[in-house]
């Protein structure tokens, strides 16, 4: 049976480590090790890992310094296990169904493994107290290179992806300052250069609490204020645009020539008034939501993008 190792990032996550662990050790997909690298808490957490860690063999932990989530993923993936086939990111304070892996590892498994594969899925939004709220929104334009470079739609704590995927990476590994989300990054690289399997089940419940509203939006007004904040965020520091330069200086040579156009005219039309005009009538890229590739659209015209 091949092999499935669970790579989890904790900080500070003391109030909820504990069930997280709990529905780790739940899986009913029987060859799982958890790699866990604890960036630095302050609090409890290492030493609530760590006595997991007495009790259960297949956990393993590594005690680092605070560089942050995006880093500290990566890190997990470079120090991945040899032998093992498929690898999850997991958070801290969700709380996986038993059949999260096994899951998702049926569905990989119908694909061809020398491609670099990316599972991720709908989620169950549930309260701190892991109470229903709602069900995620199912993408409805589906996964593809033009939504990649401006959105990212594959939530970090559903993500699996084979050794293929694990390999790509760490080919080309890329600046930390550049990417948006480990996530992103995982799903800018599957849209690109594998094949992402979505979903349409959830099998994780997704929590949301105080320090993690962005997934929180359960009424229109909270949800156009979440959307005008990210895009205000968006058009101040262009992670996207950071992101894509990055991705087009390492991968460039690598990318079809209908692959490298895409790129390019996001990169270089927006030198002039005119070409940014013309290319907003025209792009390929968009957004899930449509009133989303209106305002990206409307802030790249501005030269805000």
């Amino acid at each position: 049976m091949e092999k499935i190792q669970i790579l989890m990032s904790t900080y500070n996550g003391e109030k909820y480590i504990n069930e997280q662990l709990e529905s780790l050790l739940k899986q009913e997909y029987p060859n799982v090790s958890i790699l866990i690298r604890d960036d630095g808490s302050k609090d409890s957490t290492s030493s609530i890992v760590g006595e997991f860690k007495e009790k259960h063999s297949q956990i393993q932990l590594i005690k680092g310094k605070n560089v942050g989530v995006i880093s500290s993923f990566f890190d997990l993936v470079l120090q991945a296990d040899e032998d093992a086939d498929y690898f999850a990111f997991c958070d801290q304070d969700d709380y996986w169904k038993p059949t999260k892996l096994s899951r998702a590892i049926s569905l990989l498994e119908k694909e061809n493994p020398s491609i670099p594969l990316l599972y991720f899925s709908k989620l169950d939004l549930v309260d701190d107290q892991l109470k229903f709220l709602k069900h995620s929104q199912i993408p409805p334009r589906g996964a593809g290179l033009e939504n990649a470079l401006i959105q990212n739609i594959a939530t970090g704590c559903t993500i699996v992806f084979n050794r293929a995927m694990l390999e790509l990476f760490k080919s080309k590994v890329p600046d930390v300052e550049k990417v948006t989300m480990h996530d992103a990054w995982f799903y800018l690289l599957a849209t690109a250069f594998g094949k992402t399997v979505y979903d349409e089940e959830s099998h994780l419940l997704y929590r949301q609490h105080s320090s993690n509203t962005l997934g929180m939006a359960n009424n229109k007004l909270k949800s156009a204020m979440i959307r005008y904040k990210n895009f205000q965020k968006t058009g101040k520091e262009k992670p996207f645009t950071k992101q894509t330069e990055e991705f087009y200086r390492l991968f460039k040579d690598k990318l079809s020539s209908n692959q490298r156009k895409i790129v390019e005219d996001f990169l270089y039309k927006r030198e002039s008034f005119v070409n940014r005009l013309l290319y907003t009538m025209n792009t390929p890229l968009y957004r899930q939501n449509q009133r989303d590739t209106i305002i990206f659209k409307l802030l790249y015209a501005l030269k805000s993008y």
